[in-house]
């Protein structure tokens, strides 16, 4: 007993046709006559409307227009009424469970259709279709989807793989026509799936009307099967694709990259496309043009024509940092340009900034003429690890030159120190900072942030259990200090009882040194510490923060490696007034540099020349024993070479700010978040230390250049303008010493002047 009900119908049966798209789906198809307008809107009607219902409608070649309607069909028979309008043709059908119609007609449907027609059906049933009634891995689907596809295009253009650049992603290559236009959909259509592919290919910038080299990446984990086709739905139309048969010859990525290396389009697809892939595809990406670099392109410095170069072009995920020099004696030059991957021109406006500059050498030693520049270029896409952007020189003519830059460098660490090299020093000026130099400098110092961790730590001798204090003790590469250091702290029997000693060694190059001199000096001394080894140099703030984490004590003191006690006692005399105040933030003493000077008595803020805050430190260089330092009294901040406070404190405020480069501000940016939560700072002349300033930031080169310590002024003074504003406004007011005034005042106006 047959239970095919397709063309049970009370009206036309040869214009309506229902048959099952697959197990719980059906289609229903109805030609309407040319003598209906084909701005008719058609409707399904019943007692119960199937939910959900899909329709299209499409011209026929011979006039006329098809109807479709796609919905799920219920256990028992429903009655529909299809109607093209009041003055068209209305029709009764029956739609039975889907299991008792014949299976869908692809030849039926596509017949009598147009080629827009045709295109029309294939993109919404690869997409429409597919997606309303979740059928991407419906096999029958699959099938009916791949037979109006090639009853489109029955000898589709082949699509090549070339390999994976890493396990599975698969590379493929094609040609299609530009008339295609841009492409807005591409699915991948095999005997048991339809997939909608993420719409990451990259075309070539060839001339319009022609051919174009198309490239996409298809991540799946399992090879791709011969049945394997491509469509790319562009504005214009469809291309099909059929994956090329190998003839069983494995295809590796790199022998296939060594011949394509020199096309920057692919290359630069290829970059941003990994780098968005977790695990090996950053690495990837930056292997495959670390091994196969491009030329680096300059324009030549000459007499009378213009010249460029760019040797600056760090590719971040918020921008590009761009930097280098143009040379204009003629004044031929329009700009610099950036070119995007998709082959447009950017200018690098409006964050841009020039500067006289040099460049070359001559026989006096001393470089030509030019003109410097750095630019910040903010990108909507991240760029992923683009080692080596492309840019353009244009002129005034409209002609155009690429330059290319030298291998750019991908390490965070690496990326800062060229940044603090972008510009000079005297040229550092406040919209240098804010609109280029920072964007850069924070994603930098963040990712750097995000890569270090305590790697090691290494205890000598038992630990105490509950020790009052803990003191946390930076190390970064200058040890000269450590055996006076450790020595006055073994002699001291407050300390040794009350106290825990954490090292933090912030250049782990030297973990086997450092390891070996605490070694001797804990056997010499019997003085219990730890050691705690970063992985990587991460800077001052995020080293203090690391021992901060390991610390047990209720104070917690951070201690310059370079600053020596003079006596004994010293800690318990600076503790004793944080815990007996309660709103007692943070205590500092006198340091003294080792001729007996004073280099610390306080710190308080004045303005330099350009309106940013500076720290200073009271009384610097006067005598140690200079009556006015010998004041105990509450003071803007102190340093952090010696800065104790309250370890809850301390968590509660987020520890040191570590967005400074490298090491500078970050105590007088700790003293003022303790401020703003409502305690004060302190300073303890009873107490004195010797402090040798100032000797492990030298060895930074970076660091003594000056960039970085006038951008962290400048960030300081961003952050905290307003509070510092008012706290050394009412400081001035409210002090008693008439010592003091005068000399903050004295010292603002020097450095305004």
């Amino acid at each position: 007993m047959s239970l095919d009900h397709s063309t049970e119908f009370a009206g036309d049966t040869e214009s309506i046709s229902i048959s099952r798209l697959c197990a719980d789906v059906a289609v229903v198809i109805w030609d309407i006559p040319g003598t209906t307008r084909t701005s008719t809107k058609c409707t399904l009607a019943a007692q119960e409307v199937p939910v959900p219902l899909v329709s299209l409608n499409i011209p026929l070649e011979s006039g006329g227009q098809r109807v479709l309607w796609v919905m799920r069909t219920r256990d028992n028979p429903i009655h529909l009424t299809l109607s093209a309008g009041a003055l068209g043709p209305t029709e009764q059908v029956t739609l039975y469970p889907a299991a008792e119609l014949a299976s869908f007609d692809v030849e039926s449907a596509v017949a009598n259709l147009t080629a827009a027609g045709h295109v029309k059906l294939l993109n919404n049933l690869l997409g429409t279709w597919r997606s309303t009634f979740r059928l991407s891995q419906n096999q029958i689907f699959a099938s009916a989807a791949r037979e109006v596809t090639l009853a489109l295009t029955p000898e589709p253009r082949p699509v090549r793989f070339c390999g994976q650049p890493i396990d599975g992603q698969h590379l493929l290559e094609t040609a299609i026509d530009a008339e295609l236009g841009d492409v807005t959909a591409i699915y991948a259509v095999t005997a048991n799936s339809v997939t909608v592919l993420p719409t990451k290919f990259v075309i070539s910038n060839q001339p319009k009307k022609a051919w174009q080299s198309c490239h996409l990446l298809v991540e799946s984990v399992r090879p791709l099967p011969p049945s394997f086709h491509l469509v790319l739905s562009g504005k214009n139309g469809i291309a099909i694709r059929k994956l090329a048969d190998s003839d069983g010859q494995p295809i590796e990525f790199q022998r296939w990259w060594a011949q394509r290396q020199g096309d920057a389009e692919l290359r630069e697809f290829l970059v941003r496309q990994l780098a968005q892939v977790p695990g090996a595809g950053p690495a990837t990406a930056i292997d495959m043009q670390m091994r196969s670099p491009l030329a680096a392109r300059q324009i030549a410095k000459s007499s009378a024509h213009p010249a460029a170069e760019i040797d600056l072009a760090l590719a971040l995920d918020g921008g590009q940092l761009v930097g280098g020099w143009t040379h204009d004696p003629s004044s031929m030059l329009s700009g610099i340009e950036y070119l995007s991957e998709n082959g447009s021109a950017l200018p690098l406006q409006p964050n841009f900034y020039k500067f006289p500059g040099k460049t070359g050498e001559r026989e006096d030693g001393l470089g030509a003429d030019v003109t410097g520049f750095v630019a910040w270029l903010p990108q909507s896409k991240n760029l992923g690890p683009l080692l080596q952007p492309r840019f353009q020189m244009r002129l005034v003519s409209g002609a155009t030159t690429m330059l290319v830059p030298q291998l750019q460098p991908f390490e965070p660490s690496a990326q800062r120190n060229r940044i603090l090299r972008a510009v000079p020093p005297q040229h550092a000026r406040h919209q240098v900072f804010d609109s280029i130099l920072a964007p850069a400098l924070r994603e930098v110092e963040h990712k750097l942030g995000q890569t270090v961790r305590i790697a090691d730590v290494k205890e000598y001798g038992v630990m105490p259990r509950t020790p009052l204090a803990s003191i946390v003790i930076p190390l970064y590469r200058n040890l000269d200090f450590l055996r006076f250091q450790l020595s006055a702290m073994a002699t001291d029997p407050w300390l040794v009882e009350n106290v825990e000693i954490i090292f933090v060694l912030d250049s782990p190059e030297i973990q086997d040194d450092t390891e070996h001199l605490l070694g001797g000096l804990h056997i010499l001394h019997d003085l219990p510490m730890k050691l705690a080894t970063m992985n990587r140099n991460s800077g001052y703030a995020r080293a203090c923060n690391a021992g901060a984490s390991l610390a047990s004590g209720t104070v917690l003191v951070m201690l310059n490696s370079d600053v020596v006690p003079c006596r004994a006692g010293w800690l318990g005399d600076l503790i004793q007034p944080l815990l007996e105040q309660k709103k007692l933030g943070a205590i500092g003493p006198k340091l003294l540099f080792e001729d007996g000077s004073l280099q610390h008595a306080g710190l308080y803020f004045a303005r330099d020349q350009r309106g940013v805050w500076l720290n200073h430190h009271f009384y610097k260089g006067m005598p140690g024993d200079y009556a006015p330092a010998q004041v105990a009294r509450s003071v803007p901040g102190v340093t952090g070479a010696c800065l104790v406070t309250r370890k809850d404190i301390y968590d509660l405020v987020g520890g040191f700010t570590d967005d400074y480069v490298i090491g500078d501000y970050e105590d007088s940016d700790l003293c003022l978040k303790i401020r703003q939560i409502g305690f004060h700072i302190a300073y303890e002349p009873s107490v004195s230390l010797y402090h040798f300033e100032r000797r492990s930031i030298r060895r930074s080169a970076d660091y003594m250049r000056g960039l970085a310590s006038q951008y962290n002024a400048w960030l300081h003074t961003k952050r905290w303008n307003d509070d510092i504003t008012e706290l050394m406004t009412s400081y001035l007011d409210e002090v008693v010493d008439d010592t003091i005034a005068p000399f903050v005042v004295e010292k603002s106006e020097r450095s305004a002047a």
